[in-house]
This record gives structure tokens, C-alpha cells and sequence, in this order.
């Protein structure tokens, strides 16, 4: 939930160390996500503290694009599921919590292509942290939070599990995951959150090389009634090095109810930024979804979304895109999910996605399925 051409850039994978420290790093990296859930598990089992809580997710994927691109990844507006005709990883995490009634923090590590392709361009050891977070109860219902923790923005997680599509959609994709800052949560009552942010930039972990401002953000969660949400969030800030400047201003608005067997959420996003020569340029995201449990353990959902960048704020290349998707999902157990989703893309303008012999079409077709447990 991403992107200037600034930020495409930055998730395009940078020149890497040699292969034997890569070896070396995920070898070790192995060993100490073992060893931390061997620690958790022992103290969970043994209620060392009921305060500490450890979980884990790994979310599997195979993905087949009928464009057949030649290196092996989907559209580069795509940050989940997006290798092809490959089996892979798209998020692995484990994940420490504490809580108590005025302190709480949460530590997780994480691996999978979520990770390659949203950090690449972040420090060595940014890649492998998923949350990493210490808050404080400084009044009643008011918590002040620091460190790198999920966005205020768009109604999709990072955990495939929580969102009603195998793949997230374009607005998703599109815009922060997560901030990286001091986030203040007002829970005013069991129906209403406020959220201020103070961050680092759009979705970065260290800022960007010469850019000296700060980025804001509002959220206002309110639950009218049982099974309804309703979501605003923005995002303010200067997405430029220094001394030049570029202010952009991003909002995102959806509308989520569900009731009974049947589920549907619409959103919309709309951003503005400046350029240097002093113009505008805008883009917008619109989406809706509807689920149904069809039987005890099935689920069917319908995606219909578009997006449009033609001056490449966010998208590097610039473009217009319509999507629709279908997915069918199997709840094997409370913590295990099977999912199969075909997905098509349709561009109007010009030639977009990648063929074979370096030839371009205006569609895209891809068939993904994925497995996911949580413990």
C-alpha cells in the first residue's frame, strides 16, 4: 500500500554482495529465527509471562503468467505473488509482542519476494524486519508508538490470511505497507480510532539520500454498527531531495460491511503532487469487492479495479490499468488457507506487459495459487 518513480526505483533490486556472504548471512538469519522460535515456544508453553505473546505466518505461492515474461516477473506494479512459473515464498514472518496497561512493543523478522521486492532498496538489515516497535500509554486511550509498524492506510495487510483476495489490488500495491515514525492512536471509544503519523517518507525504512522532510498523517476509523468500517487516511510530505521540493498530498477512503455469509468493500484514492516546473499531476485508484461463503469451508470473491498514473507519480512508466479478479478459497483449518485466483489486467493506451522476444500486449493474464498457515 506505494510509489513514486522514486519508490519503483527503489524496489527495482540493487547490486548485491558476493554469493558466499549472501550464503553466509542467510544461513545465519536461519539459525537465528530457530533459535527465536525455540525460545518463544518454550516460553509460551511454560507461561513465563502471559504478557509475551509469539506467532508466525508463512504464506507459499505459485503464479503462472500467460504472457510467459522472459525474467520471470509479473507487472512492476506488483509487490506480492509476482515471480512467475515459479514456486516460491511470498511472506514468511515471526513475530514477538508485549502488552501491558501502559506498555507494549512488537519485534517480527521476515523473508519471501514481499520482502525482495518492497525493501530492495532499504539497508541489509532493513529487509529482513517486518515490525519492529515500542509504545507507551502516555493518557487514557492515548498511545504513543515508534518505530517501523503496519500503515493507517487502505483496508489490505501484508497478511494474506486477512484480506479477502489471494493478490492485493492496485490501490494496495500502490501505496505504504508501512511507515517508518511515531504514530499517536486515540481510541476514543469501541466505535472510533484516531491516527497521527510523523514519518520518515512514503514507505521507507531510512529517508531518502538528501531529503530532510518529514511526512504526516491523519487516519479516522469509525464502526457505525456491527460489521460495518468505515476508513479515511491521508498522507502529507515532500517526496524530493533537497533543495528541491515536491509536496504531495494522498488520500484513501473505503467502506467495508459484512453480514451474514456476504461481505463487500469499495475504495478510492486520489493523490496530487507538485512538479517542478510548477503543475499538478494527479492519480487515482478505485476498487470493489464482494465475498461470499458459498459453503462451511469455501469462499468465493470478485474483484473489479482501476488505476490510472498516466504521469508516472507512482508507477515509473506511467499507466492506466483495469483489473479483474477471482478467487476461491478453501479454510482448511482456523490457521490454514488453500487459495486459487485467476487474475486479468486490460491497458487502453499503449502496448504495457512484457512478451517474450521483447514484444509488448495490452492484456495480462495470470493463475495463482497459494497456500498460507498461521501459528
Amino acid at each position: 500500500m506505494i510509489k513514486t518513480s522514486e519508490h519503483i526505483n527503489i524496489h527495482c533490486p540493487e547490486p548485491v554482495p558476493g554469493i558466499f556472504f549472501i550464503f553466509g548471512f542467510m544461513r545465519k538469519l536461519v539459525l537465528a529465527l530457530f533459535l527465536f522460535y525455540t525460545q518463544a515456544s518454550y516460553a509460551q508453553e511454560n507461561t513465563f509471562n502471559s504478557k509475551f505473546t509469539f506467532s508466525g505466518y508463512v504464506e507459499t505461492y505459485y503464479s503462472y503468467d500467460f504472457n510467459q515474461p522472459e525474467e520471470h516477473l509479473r507487472p512492476d506494479f506488483l509487490f506480492n505473488f509476482n515471480r512467475h512459473n515459479e514456486f516460491s515464498v511470498n511472506l514468511a514472518v515471526l513475530k514477538a509482542s508485549y502488552t501491558d496497561d501502559r506498555f507494549r512493543a512488537n519485534f517480527a523478522l521476515m523473508t519471501g519476494t514481499y520482502a525482495q521486492y518492497n525493501l530492495a532498496g532499504e539497508p541489509t538489515w532493513a529487509q529482513f524486519v517486518n515490525e519492529a516497535s515500542v509504545g507507551v500509554k502516555i493518557a487514557d486511550k492515548l498511545w504513543l508508538d515508534m518505530g517501523i509498524m503496519p500503515s493507517h492506510i487502505g483496508f489490505e495487510s501484508w497478511y494474506g490470511m486477512d484480506c479477502w483476495h489471494l493478490s492485493r489490488s492496485l490501490m494496495a500495491e500502490n501505496s505504504p505497507y508501512f511507515l517508518t515514525g511515531a504514530r499517536l492512536t486515540y481510541e476514543k471509544s469501541e466505535r472510533l480510532d484516531l491516527i497521527l503519523w510523523a514519518t520518515n517518507g512514503w514507505q521507507n525504512v531510512q529517508r531518502n539520500p538528501r531529503n530532510q522532510s518529514i511526512g504526516f498523517g491523519l487516519g479516522v476509523n469509525y464502526r457505525p454498527m456491527e460489521g460495518m468500517e468505515i476508513n479515511y487516511a491521508n498522507y502529507f510530505g515532500n517526496e524530493s531531495p533537497q533543495p528541491l521540493y515536491r509536496a504531495r498530498f494522498f488520500n484513501n477512503f473505503y467502506l467495508q460491511y459484512e453480514k451474514n455469509r456476504w461481505g463487500t468493500t469499495v475504495g478510492a484514492d486520489y493523490g496530487i503532487e507538485d512538479t517542478y516546473f510548477g503543475f499538478i499531476n494527479h492519480w487515482y485508484g478505485v476498487t470493489a469487492s464482494l465475498k461470499r461463503e458459498v459453503f462451511e469451508k469455501f469462499i468465493l470473491a470478485g474483484r473489479l479495479e482501476y488505476y490510472s498514473d498516466p504521469k508516472g507519480v507512482i508507477v515509473d512508466q506511467g499507466v492506466k490499468v483495469s483489473g479483474a479478479s477471482l478467487n476461491f478459497d478453501y479454510i482448511v483449518a482456523p490457521s490454514a488457507l488453500l487459495r486459487l485466483e485467476i487474475r486479468q489486467f486490460y491497458t487502453p493506451d499503449e502496448a504495457y506487459f512484457e512478451l517474450p522476444g521483447a514484444k509488448f500486449s495490452r492484456g495480462n493474464t495470470a493463475v495463482t495459487t497459494s497456500m498460507a498457515v498461521r501459528f
